[in-house]
């Protein structure tokens, strides 16, 4: 899907058509924003500079505009508030005007999400782990007015100082469907990502894109769009190039599971091609015992990559079966997710325990269960 775009104004057609079959507007924003969060929650720990103490909380600034980007930011604000992060708020014209972006404001207004105002705490902007660009989506054209530049301008010094900068959709002073770099507004936010979402726009395919855009993200959010799925799936049978893999600067879990499949590719590795889950238990136990040291040992750092070593074991098992036709690495995560659910009803159903041997005891009848009602 690397080549497909949508112009601006068929992206404004294939949201009002998603809308209209049953997935509401507001959903699609909440859908954005979250992955948009989840992308920004992985990259960031993935590339977070050690040595870090683990109780250290991240930090993000997110810049929203008064539009659906914004909301798409407030959503973004009120998942990393949720996990922990410390967030804020900068609203950049204002506050929200359209109704869905009204409604994700006041949620973080619940949270106590502290709103700054643009141009104010210089320092603080400048201390974040993140800075988000929620200004201006798909709808802007032509140059940032005062206001705009001045909140691109905050991003650019929060990002000398360190700060990792998302834009989403499009990084604030690019038009969506610009091809023209010279028409482009040089104060343009420039991003070390950038998570478009649905399908790239026509500026991201442009030779001047990954100056301002960075990494481009595709984030599928749900909108129904026929021909970008016949794409996809051409795609999903080409596959990506061991060239396309090695040049990316941030991976991903789908990024490493591709890698791992083109390990085991016709032209990949001899060794990994030759593996059988026969072959590979004893990796697994080694690799799981060099885990468990680290982790007796309180050495962080190892960990980190000892679970690496772990994961590569789970992933390579799961592609073996993708290629046996038994079971893929979805299905792994499908089945892991649904038993978490299933066995965590005081979690996730209406169930109340009072302490931890309640907890196990519960554990333990579920699991009893299931066993039995495998046996039928």
């Amino acid at each position: 899907m690397s080549n497909y775009y949508v112009s601006c104004a068929r992206m404004k057609e294939l949201e009002k058509a998603t809308d209209e079959s049953g997935l509401s507007y507001y959903q699609m924003m909440e859908n954005a924003g979250t992955i948009a969060a989840n992308r920004i929650t992985e990259i960031t720990m993935a590339t977070r500079q050690r040595p870090h103490p683990s109780s250290r909380q991240l930090t993000a600034r997110i810049y929203c505009g008064k539009g659906n980007n914004g909301g798409d930011g407030f959503v973004v604000a009120r998942i990393l508030k949720q996990r922990g992060w410390i967030v804020s708020l900068v609203l950049v014209d204002g506050e929200p005007q359209t109704p869905d972006a009204i409604t994700n404001y006041r949620l973080t207004k619940d949270l106590q999400i502290p709103v700054q105002e643009l141009g104010a705490g210089q320092g603080e902007t400048m201390a974040q782990d993140v800075v988000v660009d929620a200004i201006y989506g798909t709808g802007f054209h032509g140059r940032l007015r005062e206001k705009g530049a001045a909140a691109a301008a905050e991003i650019a010094d929060a990002k000398a100082a360190g700060a990792k900068v998302f834009a989403l959709d499009i990084p604030s002073g690019m038009g969506g469907d610009l091809e023209d770099e010279s028409e482009l507004d040089e104060r343009c936010v420039r991003a070390d990502v950038t998570i478009t979402f649905h399908a790239k726009k026509k500026v991201h395919l442009q030779p001047f894109a990954k100056t301002y855009c960075g990494q481009i993200i595709t984030a599928d959010i749900g909108i129904v769009d026929d021909e970008r799925d016949a794409v996809t799936e051409q795609d999903a049978a080409d596959g990506r190039t061991a060239a396309e893999l090695a040049a990316k600067d941030v991976y991903t879990f789908h990024d490493f599971v591709d890698i791992v499949a083109q390990l085991r590719a016709p032209d990949g590795c001899v060794w990994d091609r030759a593996q059988t889950h026969e072959t590979l238990t004893k990796y697994m136990i080694e690799e799981a015992q060099e885990a468990v040291d680290a982790m007796l040992n309180g050495d962080d750092e190892n960990l980190c990559e000892e679970l690496g070593d772990v994961l590569l074991q789970v992933v390579l098992n799961a592609q073996i079966g993708a290629e046996d036709g038994v079971f893929t690495i979805d299905d792994v995560i499908q089945g892991i997710s649904e038993k978490m659910i299933r066995r965590h009803p005081w979690v996730f159903g209406d169930m109340d325990v009072s302490s931890i041997d309640e907890n196990v005891s519960l554990w333990e009848q579920i699991k009893q269960k299931e066993k039995e009602a495998k046996k039928k």
